[in-house]
């Protein structure tokens, strides 16, 4: 049986303050997928289920770098933010 390991957490688990306006989170990080359909195009049979759009789901994507669901409020050490134009 695989073990899986979560990359990102939150900044909860990292024992941040909720109130970091400049930290770096998964909401504005440029490899977080904004598009929900993303979601049914990487994860086979998830639209099956009915939760590709739901509230399992929620605010949760995919992270194209980790391809792993994450939520607004997670981090990791390969942050890297959205380019402005």
């Amino acid at each position: 049986m695989s073990k899986a390991v979560r990359i990102a957490g939150t900044a909860h688990e990292r024992g941040e303050a909720s109130g970091e306006a400049c930290a770096p989170r998964c909401a504005s990080c440029r490899y977080r997928a904004e598009d929900r359909h993303s979601l049914e195009q990487s994860i086979p049979g998830l639209a099956v289920f009915s939760s590709g759009f739901g509230a399992s789901v929620a605010d949760s994507r995919l992270c194209r770098l980790h391809d792993q669901l994450v939520s607004p409020n997670d981090a990791c050490a390969q942050f890297k933010p959205i380019p402005h134009h």
